[in-house]
């Protein structure tokens, strides 16, 4: 990580990057695997292609409007001293918990449940994230340092992406079925998620 005005990152600058490189990974997966699986559950249940996207898009709707409702409140509490890092641990938790169980979801409805809770908890993580960066770095470095965390985030996520990646392609190959391949995917990057999270939440106050 490159150095700005003569000044290498801090920790707490670190950390919230880190956090980025957490987070990202649930995001290539909601973009890549996880509509792939859901179409193979739902294809399993019989469910048309047509009907197939239409409950996806259901989903992620809910799931937006979920947090959109909800966004004002949290956003009060991200502003609150003292209740930013405890709801931010608690939307951190729910997000990963969300993402490791989803590897036990064998019907299309329970999986589509839990990915609602677990983008719930990762877009209200991200709303606390966000108003944390001006509390980790000083004013001036503020575009800086978001910049790179977006950078580092996309460049760290490719990272269990990748194992997850070829797990599930080559789990014929290895010999364990699709669902347990993918299950263990959903679990590579809720640890992954998990772990980048624990310095910021250990090192903020």
């Amino acid at each position: 990580m490159e150095q700005k005005m003569g000044k290498k990152l801090t920790k707490n600058e670190r950390n919230w990057i880190l956090y980025d490189v957490g987070n990202s990974a649930f995001t290539l997966l909601i973009a890549t695997i996880l509509p792939i699986y859901f179409n193979y559950l739902a294809g399993n249940a019989g469910i048309s292609s047509v009907d197939y996207l239409a409950y996806w898009g259901y989903a992620a709707s809910v799931g937006t409007i979920l947090v959109a409702l909800a966004g004002p409140v949290l956003g009060t509490m991200a502003d609150t001293k003292g209740f930013k890092k405890p709801i931010f641990t608690a939307a951190i938790l729910t997000g990963v918990a969300g993402c490791a169980l989803l590897g036990l979801a064998k019907g299309w409805l329970l999986f589509l449940v839990i990915y609602i809770i677990a983008k719930v908890g990762f877009s209200s993580s991200l709303i606390f994230y966000d108003s944390m960066l001006g509390d980790v770095t000083d004013e001036d470095r503020v575009d800086y340092v978001s910049s790179a965390g977006y950078a580092w985030g996309y460049i760290g996520s490719c990272v269990p992406f990748i194992v997850c990646l070829v797990l599930v392609l080559g789990s014929g190959k290895i010999g364990i079925s699709m669902e347990m391949a993918m299950g263990a995917a959903f679990l590579i990057i809720a640890v992954w998620w998990l772990v980048m999270s624990l310095p910021l939440l250990k090192g903020y106050e």
